[in-house]
């Protein structure tokens, strides 16, 4: 109805009712005159006030004219007629009174329902427009009022759903969570309070949306309206959605977190102040550095905290903070500095500094970012020492290489492949080949245009098939034409440079010349030669010696003998004692010259080793011996001998020589001899033991020197010459004898022989 009203105060609306309402107020006079014979004025102030009413001080006062003229037209005085009656004018006067008094009334009720009504609906537009949401709710928590932006966060299609949606279904569609996640009641909200106990209070919590399953961060406050008794009639909400807020915040904390690791994790020390040069941030590394706290460093000056002194003479630093806050630009340090410590210790450190800016460009402050450099001094100090220590050895490198007795040179390879140029050369290839070093330097291929023709194709294969299985270095023989035309056979040892890729970049190496080493190859291999027609010319001689000299020692004892035979009668004793005793001599110069061709005999080449077994040629030896062993009881007892490679014929020797030996040199018990064999890491040991005489100790390595002998031919016989056979043939096959003896016990010959021998 007020809208109506607000509609028709700018039309003729409210002077038709002006002019209606007397006319309803005169019909309903007449029709009940009899009732109204003192309230004859009733329904025309009735009148006056519904026009006042509806239309304001125009309309009534017009309401008041028109009832006025009906009054004294058709009631007062004379009816039909204008004319007043002095009793009738008081009346009038009084209705006058009354209209205008009504009218001045209706006026201003009008006014101010009009300016309520404006004010409500300006309000109303305001808080529509507004995107915080606001609720008015009773005491009952039921919403007497809500605005769009309120109806939106509550996941509503509008305010009008919302305020007409009960309380409790709207609560069903969303969640409530306090900042560490707990589920936060309806009750602890802030409007609870507001409403029973009339105190206001703000919250932040999360609203999650069930439907809809987002969740955003509110700020919610409640404020209580009272009546006029001073109690809480209403609570007025308002809810604010500060998601953005508090994601910038986690965003902010998560950088200043960040920051503080970072600043804490440096190993530089970082120091910022405000515009006023005082302290407001310390990293851990200046705390270390300057020996203060944050807490104690917190708030005073840069000055106080960080003391700063040149190393250079006579020179004063300026405060870093005070330079950038005055010139506001960075400021890079190159002067050697020292910061003392609030315990005074003197540290050598590195520094720079610049203004901290706002995102409006304004300077807020400074920072100083500053590092320990006395490893870095000691580092330097180091480096220059090893720069002059290597300088010293680069140049006693180049006086080696200088008087190195070839040439040694590094050469790099084109990425094509196609050209192979000299990087370094040393001086004594000039001495070598006649090259200057400038000329190895300039010349591209100079290496290929050294060498022979006749011998460059086969070094360059040779050198390939080496690299081909997989070596890096190689070993190869060419000639080279010197500089004067002289050809000079060289022995190359090179090696292959690589990239980290494995692709090859050049070489290195060293070039000898082996023109000495060559002659004396020549020299050796005639050497040989000689030797080896020396030995074949004295074997032979030996052979045919000793065949030539038994002829006539055969003769001479058969002379004798015979000579003994026939006149054994017609000689007196002592003539038959010297026939026997030159028979005797003849026959021990005949078995001096049969050891002496077996002597000879044993060879030092392998081109006649054959794999047999070594049991075989001790059992073929013990057969030579059988008489012997027989005539002096001795017992040989044979362990497992293994097979090897060697000279059979040559084993039997060893082994009967041995054996005779062990035999001949018996005690007074008859002879027992064991003969062992046993591994010993790359060779078989022999052994042969006896339980003979012995020999002193003195003795042992005199015994294998030939012709040496321990005993006269009277007690022991022999030539002196068995031993030394036995050394020949076990040096022979890669090995070495000895003795070991205890005199009055028996007597332990040992040989070895290579155990792989056999798999040559």
């Amino acid at each position: 109805m007020s809208r109506l009203m607000d509609t028709r105060s700018n039309s003729i609306a409210p002077y038709a009712v002006a002019i209606l309402m007397p006319l309803l107020a005169l019909l309903g006079t007449l029709l009940f005159a009899p009732l109204l014979v003192r309230t004859t004025l009733l329904f025309f102030i009735i009148a006056v006030i519904f026009s006042g009413w509806y239309g304001g001080f125009w309309p009534g006062i017009l309401g008041g004219i028109i009832s006025g003229v009906l009054l004294d037209y058709f009631i007062l005085g004379e009816r039909h007629s204008f004319v007043l009656q002095a009793a009738d004018i008081p009346v009038l006067v009084l209705f006058a009174f009354v209209v205008i008094i009504v009218s001045v009334i209706e006026e201003s009720r009008l006014r101010t329902e009009r300016a309520l009504r404006q004010s409500r609906d300006q309000l109303q537009i305001v808080l529509q427009g507004i995107t915080d949401g606001v609720i008015a709710q009773d005491k009952n928590g039921e919403i007497l009022f809500a605005n769009d932006a309120a109806a939106r966060l509550a996941g509503l299609s509008s305010a009008q759903e919302m305020m007409t949606t009960p309380i409790q279904k709207i609560r069903a569609n969303y969640e409530n969570f306090d900042v560490d996640g707990t589920p936060l009641p309806f009750e602890k909200l802030p409007t609870k309070r507001a409403i029973t106990e009339g105190i206001g209070g703000e919250i932040d919590f999360r609203w999650h949306l069930v439907k809809e399953g987002r969740t955003r961060w509110m700020n919610f406050k409640s404020s209580p309206v009272f009546d006029q008794r001073g109690q809480p009639q209403m609570s007025i909400n308002i809810m604010t959605d500060i998601t953005e807020d508090k994601e910038s915040e986690v965003k902010l904390q998560n950088a200043h977190q960040r920051l503080q690791t970072m600043l804490a994790s440096i190993n530089n020390g970082v120091v910022a102040t405000d515009t006023e040069g005082h302290i407001d941030l310390m990293n851990p590394m200046a705390e270390t550095l300057t020996g203060w706290s944050v807490g104690q460093a917190i708030g005073k000056p840069f000055e106080d905290i960080v003391a700063l002194k040149s190393l250079l003479p006579d020179e004063t630093i300026v405060s870093p903070v005070q330079s950038i806050l005055r010139d506001k630009q960075e400021l890079n340090v190159s002067t050697p500095t020292e910061l003392i410590s609030k315990d005074g210790v003197r540290i050598p450190i590195g520094y720079n500094a610049a203004p901290i800016k706002d995102q409006f460009g304004d300077i807020v402050g400074a920072v100083m970012v500053f590092r320990d450099v006395s490893d870095r001094q000691k580092a330097e100090n180091e480096r220059n020492q090893l720069t002059l220590l290597l300088a010293s050895q680069q140049k006693r490198l180049e006086n080696v290489l200088a008087n190195v007795p070839g040439i040694v040179w590094e050469s790099i390879i084109s990425s094509d492949n196609q050209e192979q140029r000299i990087e370094f050369v040393n001086r004594y290839a000039e001495r070598i080949l006649g090259y200057t070093r400038e000329e190895w330097l300039a010349t591209p291929n100079f290496g290929q245009k050294i060498i022979h023709p006749d011998d460059l194709e086969s070094s360059q294969k040779e050198g390939q098939e080496i690299f081909a299985r997989g070596d890096l270095s190689a070993a190869i023989q060419f000639r080279c034409i010197a500089k004067d035309g002289r050809i000079v056979p060289i022995e190359a040892h090179y090696s292959i440079l690589t990239d980290d890729k494995g692709k090859v970049i050049g070489s290195c190496g060293l070039m000898m010349d082996i023109s000495q080493r060559k002659s004396d190859e020549n020299a050796i291999k005639q050497s040989a030669l000689d030797l080896k027609r020396s030995n074949e010319q004295l074997e032979q001689f030996a052979y045919v010696a000793s065949h030539d000299l038994q002829e006539p020692l055969r003769m001479i004892t058969s002379y004798l003998q015979l000579l003994e035979r026939r006149y054994k009668d017609k000689l007196d004793q002592d003539a038959s004692e010297f026939i026997s005793y030159a028979v005797d001599g003849a026959t021990r110069m005949k078995a001096l010259i049969n050891d002496l061709l077996a002597y000879s005999r044993v060879k030092t080449g392998e081109q006649d080793f054959a794999r047999f077994d070594t049991k075989t040629a001790l059992n073929q030896a013990i057969t030579n011996l059988q008489i012997t062993i027989a005539e002096t009881g001795a017992q040989v007892t044979v362990d497992s001998l293994p097979p090897i490679l060697g000279n059979e014929a040559q084993f039997i020797q060893l082994f009967q020589n041995l054996l005779s030996n062990a035999i001949k040199f018996h005690g007074d018990e008859p002879p027992k001899i064991a003969v062992k064999a046993e591994r010993s890491g790359s060779v078989w040991k022999f052994s042969v033991t006896d339980n003979g005489i012995g020999i002193e100790p003195q003795y042992v390595e005199r015994i294998f020197i030939i012709f040496q002998r321990l005993h006269t031919k009277d007690v022991y016989p022999g030539t002196g010459i068995g031993l030394a056979i036995c050394k020949k043939v076990v040096e022979h096959h890669g090995g070495r004898i000895w003795a070991e003896s205890t005199p009055g016990t028996g007597t332990t010959f040992w040989f070895t022989i290579p155990a792989a021998s056999w798999s040559k």
